[in-house]
């Protein structure tokens, strides 16, 4: 924490000092006169080291330019492979070592999801219910399961039909099952109006096999009325009490209510991922629905559930242990929480059940859920909320994890805004900022009591990221015009200039501050006057500091530039050459004083080429004065 101690040894009694150390984040809701000292009310790019200090980000290179705004991006993995997908205006690229390959041409051109399932990637984009295997993608209509939807039954079709498995709403196919009789040739359908696809059968012989017959050659088929006439009667049953005779056909089926979805997540019985729930379709906001277990392309008919009311649609999920959890955006009686569990039924068929409903702020962006620390995130318009296992419990409702950085993320339009996890930052990409909640610095805020703590804060300016997504541990992001841009990870000199474009290899420097809050340095009933200051910079082969004072009489003015390089046979600039070969902080002193002022701040910036900067101390020195005259 800040300390502010009277310093020893100073030959003039009445000279105090301030220390600002073991800094935090920013804290951009408070005022800037009474935040805590030791965050900021403004340190545009800048980001904990490993050892929690204030420190430059570094630079973004472009990867390459696709056609149409980045919309996302997933990742299908194969073994010991990992293929990426980038989806960019209506199309999905496949991304390899030679670039990216466009694998498909006619996505929506605009935001989805995916899971995966079985090897495949499951896409939906809100337009068609896709799947990728890596090289091809396709349709699920394409590979959709033909399901058995009745068995037992008599020819008739009205006699014994027990039936069986729901129908697909991926396909308008599907297979009946009959007990046969002895001489009956006429078999009735459950549907009518079939479509002008084969309609194929199968007889079982006495010795067990099951035949194929074919249309025409073996059967005719009346299609308005739903009837199968075969020309030799499959008789009836070489087996006792044993369907003998399947019949599939197919008639229209619309798939929209499952191709316009294009929110989704993997959950299953007893919390196990086999089965994708699916939302978003803008006809049922209400409406989510699931597969069968272990198969994606089969979205039963009856594997439904309808969560409150039309008004408030379901932006997304989140899993809590156990429980399924929907979010929706806003019903009128703020319940906007359900929480469901999956269990089987005394039939063995999977049912999840409404097991509660929780009060709570409601989602605004559909692409912003995301867990960090086995904590689920999601956004609000009160900010970043999470879920913890007493919320579900009822115990207490959504809590807030970002205080510090509302000032900021409540000015801002964050409807589609997309989030995702890095390290162990929660990153959310505003219009042209990204922000970052550090999962491993939480602090009470007695300005939020009803939650147990705030993730610390940090921000990024010039982003302008449309998608977020890490790679192998890099921070990556797409941007409108197509762009896929990725961070440095290491800090070379070159690692902090952004690159917009592949043909760039200069950049633009990151401009990187930190200022402190107002201070009033101890009272708010004297004038001050600065005798001086010391900035305590992190040691680099090259690096430095523009160092500003603001007070309440002026807004800033520069004290004192500072350059504090190493020694770098590798690296050497005879315009700033130095004997310096020590790797420790360096203490940069600043004469400057600031005379019979109110309040007093520090902004500390590197704004240069190439240069790495971090921050390890600020000190001041001070005189209190006479009394504050009006």
């Amino acid at each position: 924490m800040p300390t502010m101690t009277n310093v020893g040894n100073i030959p003039t009694a009445s000279v105090k000092s301030m220390a600002l150390q073991a800094f935090k984040g920013v804290d951009l809701t408070g005022d800037i006169t009474t935040i805590d000292p030791s965050r900021s009310p403004a340190a545009p790019n800048m980001m904990p080291d490993a050892q929690g200090f204030p420190a430059k980000r570094p630079g973004y290179r472009t990867r390459f330019v696709l056609d149409g705004k980045v919309h996302g991006s997933f990742v299908l993995k194969r073994g010991e492979q990992s293929v990426r997908l980038i989806h960019a205006g209506t199309t999905l690229y496949r991304i390899d070592e030679s670039g990216p390959t466009a694998l498909y041409t006619d996505m929506n051109d605009a935001a989805g999801a995916a899971v995966q399932l079985k090897e495949k990637l499951w896409i939906l984009d809100g337009k068609k219910y896709l799947y990728c295997d890596g090289e091809t993608v396709a349709p699920v209509a394409d590979i959709a399961t033909v399901p058995i939807i009745t068995i037992a039954k008599a020819p008739n079709g009205k006699n014994g039909a027990t039936s069986y498995k729901a129908i697909n709403l991926l396909t308008g196919k599907q297979t009946e099952s009959y007990l046969g009789e002895e001489g009956t040739v006429d078999y009735y359908l459950s549907l009518q109006q079939l479509t002008d696809a084969p309609v194929t059968a199968q007889v079982l012989s006495a010795e067990g096999n099951w035949q194929e017959k074919t249309e025409t050659a073996d059967f005719t088929v009346d299609r308005a009325l739903g009837k199968v006439t075969f020309k030799t009667a499959p008789g009836k049953s070489p087996v006792e009490g044993e369907d003998n005779v399947r019949i599939t056909y197919e008639v229209e089926r619309d798939c929209g209510e499952v191709d316009r979805c294009r929110r989704a997540i993997l959950y299953g019985v007893d919390g196990a991922m086999d089965r994708i729930f699916l939302t978003g379709d803008p006809s049922q906001p209400n409406v989510d629905h699931w597969s069968e277990w272990n198969d994606p392309a089969y979205i039963g008919d009856t594997n439904y559930g309808i969560l409150g009311s039309e008004i408030s649609p379901i932006l997304g999920y989140s899993v809590l242990g156990g429980p399924l959890i929907a979010h929706k955006s806003g019903e009128e009686n703020s319940r906007n929480i359900f929480v469901r569990k999956g269990e089987l039924d005394e039939d063995g068929t999977a049912v999840f059940r409404i097991t509660d409903i929780l009060q709570g702020e409601g989602a605004v962006s559909d692409r912003a859920f995301c867990s960090v620390a086995s904590e689920p995130l999601y956004l609000t318009k009160l900010g970043v909320a999470a879920l913890t296992p007493t919320t579900v419990t009822g115990e207490r409702t959504v809590q807030v994890r970002s205080y510090y950085l509302n000032g900021a993320l409540r000015k801002e339009r964050l409807e589609n805004a997309p989030a995702a996890v890095w390290d162990r930052f929660y990153v959310l990409a505003g219009a042209d900022w990204l922000y970052f909640l550090d999962s491993s610095q939480k602090q009470y805020e007695k300005n939020e009591p009803a939650s147990s703590y705030q993730m610390e804060g940090y921000y990024w300016t010039g982003i302008g990221a449309t998608a977020l997504w890490d790679e192998d541990g890099t921070l990556c992001f797409g941007t409108q015009d197509g762009a896929v841009r990725c961070f440095s990870k290491g800090t070379l000199a070159g690692d902090f200039c952004d690159c917009d474009s592949p043909d760039d290899t200069t950049g633009r420097p990151v401009a990187a501050s930190w200022s402190t809050p107002l201070l009033n340095l101890g009272t708010w009933a004297n004038l001050k006057t600065v005798t001086g200051a010391f900035v305590v910079l992190q040691p680099f082969a090259r690096s430095g500091a523009e160092i500003y004072y603001a007070t309440d009489k002026e807004y800033q003015k520069l004290a004192r530039s500072a350059n504090v390089d190493i020694f770098d046979w590798n690296d050497i600039d005879f315009s700033r050459f130095t004997f310096n070969t020590l790797d420790r902080p360096s203490v940069v002193s600043v004469r400057k004083k600031a005379k019979k002022v109110k309040l007093f701040q520090i902004i500390v910036e590197n704004s240069r080429a190439r240069e790495p900067f971090g921050l390890f101390a600020i000190h001041v020195n001070y005189k209190v004065g006479g009394k504050v005259k009006r």
